[in-house]
């Protein structure tokens, strides 16, 4: 019977934290935020003026093609075989990255679940035969034309700081994110055990308050994997730092989880990478569980009543499950949750 598991082979990674998946980690497990004035693009007539970017990041497209290009090298890939390797690739349009579009079997523009939605259609088609292997893509470099509709909306942190789950959050602050993974069946890095998607048709911008549009993609993802919420030992959440969202998530863990589970959110070092959010963070979820150390909830403050968890806080928690989950939203009442094995 051949290998049922799905496993990400090769990966490769950037954000302002750094390049490679034990970069990110190393800024993330202390909490160690990477916002900065924004030197990319003026500012001066914005509320908000702060972000998180790598200084010596080249065009989009040529990020999205060497990442792509060192997660196959790491899965050890042939040239053949890549050149036969489906590519999803989850970007905001295909301004600036006409090349790489050009050879993607899909693209997607769902807002902040394209990633993790690509994830979850690539680990599905594998499973059914459909596919030997496929590579997700992903990117967003911080740019002035969503920095600024952020900023009219409202939604950037007015103090330069994501505080996730705490009761003085202030909003989100844009970051830079490009990565890419090698999905195929076997061993590997890691293993795509689980996967769900749901909406909760509540509000085009806010979720639904109980979150049971996130708690059914949570399920979904244990019942594809077949396993009880109890082995979950690790949470990276969507957390953005804003208030609606960020109590309707805890609504929905709490709803899932009747025993305490470890939660963190990593926009808190790394910031929002829009479409490119879900596979930054599925990579930084499997680096912690593979190195046994879990990052801090930075900008934690003040407790939120509604906000009830098991926060990482003050230091890394070492990690004492194998198995984390990683959690999307995005406007829509779109919801997307991944269930990974590592370490």
């Amino acid at each position: 019977m051949s290998d049922q598991r799905i496993s990400i082979t090769g990966l490769s990674v950037l954000s302002a934290l750094g390049r490679g998946a034990e970069a990110q980690l190393a800024a993330a497990l202390p909490g160690a935020p990477a916002f900065t004035d924004v030197r990319r693009f003026d500012t001066s007539n914005r509320r908000v003026s702060r972000a998180a970017t790598l200084a010596d990041v080249r065009s989009l497209e040529e990020e999205l093609l060497d990442a792509v290009t060192e997660a196959c090298a790491e899965a050890g890939l042939t040239v053949a075989q890549r050149a036969t390797t489906p590519l999803f690739l989850a970007v905001h349009g295909r301004s600036g990255v006409r090349a790489l579009a050009s050879r993607a079997a899909r693209i997607y523009t769902s807002a902040c679940v394209s990633a993790s939605t690509a994830v979850a259609d690539a680990a599905a088609l594998i499973r059914r035969g459909y596919a030997d292997r496929i590579v997700v893509a992903a990117g967003y470099l911080v740019e002035s034309d969503q920095f600024a509709l952020f900023d009219a909306g409202r939604a950037l942190s007015s103090d330069g700081v994501v505080r996730p789950f705490s009761l003085d959050r202030k909003g989100l602050l844009l970051g830079d994110g490009v990565a890419a993974i090698v999905l195929q069946r076997g061993e590997g890095l890691a293993e795509i055990v689980g996967w769900g998607r749901a909406g909760d048709g509540y509000h085009p911008c806010q979720p639904a308050p109980d979150g049971h549009g996130l708690e059914a993609a949570i399920q979904a993802a244990l019942r594809k994997a077949d396993l009880p919420p109890e082995v979950v030992g690790y949470i990276n959440a969507n957390a953005t730092g804003t208030g609606f969202s960020d109590a309707s998530e805890a609504a929905a863990i709490r709803t899932v989880f009747h025993s305490d589970v470890p939660v963190s959110s990593t926009k808190a070092v790394h910031g929002h990478a829009l479409e490119a959010s879900g596979l930054l963070e599925l990579i930084l979820t499997v680096q912690a569980l593979r190195e046994g150390k879990l990052p801090v909830n930075a900008g934690f403050t003040t407790r939120d009543p509604e906000c009830d968890l098991d926060l990482i806080l003050d230091a890394p928690r070492p990690a004492t499950a194998q198995y984390g989950l990683t959690l999307n939203a995005a406007f829509g009442g779109a919801n997307t949750a991944l269930l990974v094995r590592a370490g």
